[in-house]
C-alpha cells in the first residue's frame, strides 16, 4: 500500500469516519470495522480514498457565501480546517483528482465483480455501494445518487434471503441507520414522503401539452391518498419514535434531542405532504397554515445547537423549512443554521442545498401574486411560496432535476 493510499486511510479513520455517524465510537461505528477489510477488497479501499479526498477537498473550501456576521469565529481555528485552508490551491485540486480517479478505479473494480459476489462478500458489496452514496452527498447529491440507491436496494434485495442469518463484521450496517447514521431519519416518515412523491410523479406529466388539463378520476384518488398519509404523518409520535430508539442509541440521555428531532421531521413531512397535495390542487383544504409549521420546525430545531451530536441529523428539516418560509427572519435563521451546519460537516449536499433555498428564495422575490388554501373552511388565506398559474416548489425543483432533496 503507497504512501498516498495510507494516508487517506488515516484520514478516513480519523476524520470522514465520525461524519457518518451521530455518535463515533469503536463499538457503534461500523464504518471503522471495514478499514482492516481493504487488504482483502481493492474496491473498498479505493471507494474510500475517494471519499476520503473528497471530503479533505471539501474540508479545505471556504465557508458558504454568507455574510460573514453569521461565520462562527471557530471556523478557521478548528485544527483540520485551519491545516487545510492552508494548503495551496494546486494541492486542494490534487484532492480532488484523487477523489475522481479513485472513484473510477471502484467504479471498474464493482462492475468487474458484481457478477461474481457471493455470500461471504455480500457486506462488503454492500458497504462500497452505501460509500458511493456517502460520496455523492459528499460531492453534491445530484448526481449518480438514485443510481446507487437502486444498487443497494438490488444487492438487499439478492442477498439478504440468503444471508439475513448470517452475521458477519458488517452486519451491523444493515440496521444502524435509523439510529446512528448522520441523517437519521425516522423510517416511518421516510416511507410516507417516498409514497406521496411516487403519487405524484404523474401529476408533471399532466401539464404537458398531449395530456387534458382536467381533475380526473385517479386524480382525485391520488388527493383522497395524499390525505391519508398527510393524516398519518400528523399522528407519528416522536417521544415513542425517540424512546424506542433509546435501547439502540449510543447515548442514553438522548431523548430530549431525539425528540426534538422526530418532531421538527414530522411537521417536515407534513410541509411536504401538504405541498404535493396543493399541487394536484392548490385549493385543496389545509387543517393548518404552513407558516406555522415552518415555526414548529424552527421551534424543534433551535434546541438541537451545533454541538450536539444528533446536530447532523437536522439538514432535511431545515431545507423544507426554508423552502417554504416567506419570512426574512426565518430564512435568516436557515441561513445561519446552513452555516453551522456546513462548518460540522463540510458536504456537497449541505452547499448544493442552500444554493437550491437561494434560487427558491430568488424566484419568490420576483413574484408578488399569492396563491390561496382555505383552512377549515374559514377565509382563504395566501399560501407562502405559492403564486399564480399553479407553481410550487417542490414541482421547480424537480422540473429542473433537483429532486434528491424531495425524494
Amino acid at each position: 500500500m503507497g504512501h498516498a493510499s495510507r494516508k487517506y486511510l488515516f484520514y478516513f479513520a480519523s476524520a470522514v469516519c465520525k461524519d457518518l455517524v451521530l455518535y463515533d465510537s469503536p463499538e457503534h461505528n461500523p464504518y471503522r470495522e471495514l478499514i482492516p477489510l481493504t487488504r482483502q477488497h481493492p474496491v473498498l479501499l479505493q471507494i474510500i480514498i475517494a471519499v476520503s479526498a473528497l471530503h479533505m477537498f471539501n474540508t479545505c473550501q471556504k465557508p458558504l457565501p454568507l455574510d460573514t456576521t453569521v461565520i462562527s469565529p471557530h471556523y478557521y481555528t478548528s485544527p483540520l480546517r485551519s491545516q487545510c485552508l492552508s494548503t495551496s490551491p494546486f494541492q486542494r485540486q490534487g484532492y480532488y483528482r484523487d477523489a475522481l480517479a479513485a472513484k473510477q478505479r471502484a467504479l471498474y473494480l464493482l462492475r468487474s465483480n458484481i457478477n461474481d459476489i457471493d455470500a461471504a462478500a455480500i457486506d462488503v458489496a454492500l458497504a462500497v455501494v452505501l460509500l458511493f452514496i456517502e460520496l455523492d452527498l459528499l460531492d453534491s447529491g445530484r448526481n449518480n445518487l438514485r443510481t446507487h440507491v437502486d444498487g443497494a436496494s438490488a444487492i438487499i434485495n439478492t442477498w439478504c434471503g440468503q444471508s439475513i442469518k448470517r452475521q458477519t463484521a458488517m452486519s451491523p450496517l444493515r440496521s444502524y441507520a435509523e439510529g446512528n447514521h448522520c441523517s437519521s431519519f425516522p423510517a416511518t416518515l421516510l416511507q410516507l414522503i417516498q409514497t406521496g412523491s411516487r403519487l405524484t410523479d404523474y401529476k408533471y406529466q399532466l401539464h404537458s401539452p398531449q395530456y387534458p388539463q382536467t381533475l380526473s378520476k385517479q386524480h382525485q384518488e391520488q388527493q383522497q391518498q395524499l390525505q391519508e398519509l398527510l393524516s398519518n404523518a400528523q399522528s407519528f409520535n416522536p417521544l415513542t419514535w425517540a424512546t424506542n430508539l433509546q435501547p439502540h442509541s449510543p447515548a442514553p440521555n438522548d431523548l430530549q434531542h431525539r425528540t426534538h428531532l422526530g418532531s421538527a421531521h414530522r411537521a417536515a413531512v407534513c410541509i411536504y405532504l401538504s405541498r404535493l397535495l396543493l399541487s394536484l390542487d392548490r385549493t385543496s383544504k389545509l387543517s393548518y397554515p404552513l407558516e406555522s409549521l415552518v415555526a414548529e420546525v424552527i421551534s424543534h430545531l433551535s434546541s438541537i445547537p451545533p454541538d450536539n451530536p444528533i446536530f447532523k441529523a437536522t439538514t432535511w428539516p431545515t431545507f423544507i423549512a426554508g423552502a417554504e418560509t416567506n419570512d426574512p427572519a426565518r430564512q435568516t435563521w436557515v441561513t445561519k443554521r446552513f452555516q453551522e451546519l456546513w462548518e460540522v460537516e463540510p458536504w456537497g449536499l449541505i452547499r448544493g442545498a442552500f444554493g437550491v433555498l437561494e434560487e427558491i428564495w430568488s424566484d419568490r422575490r420576483r413574484t408578488s401574486e399569492p396563491v390561496v388554501a382555505v383552512v377549515d373552511g374559514q377565509d382563504a388565506i395566501p399560501v407562502s411560496g405559492e403564486r399564480g398559474g399553479g407553481w410550487d416548489w417542490i414541482g421547480s425543483l424537480r422540473e429542473k432535476g433537483v429532486d434528491w432533496l424531495v425524494l
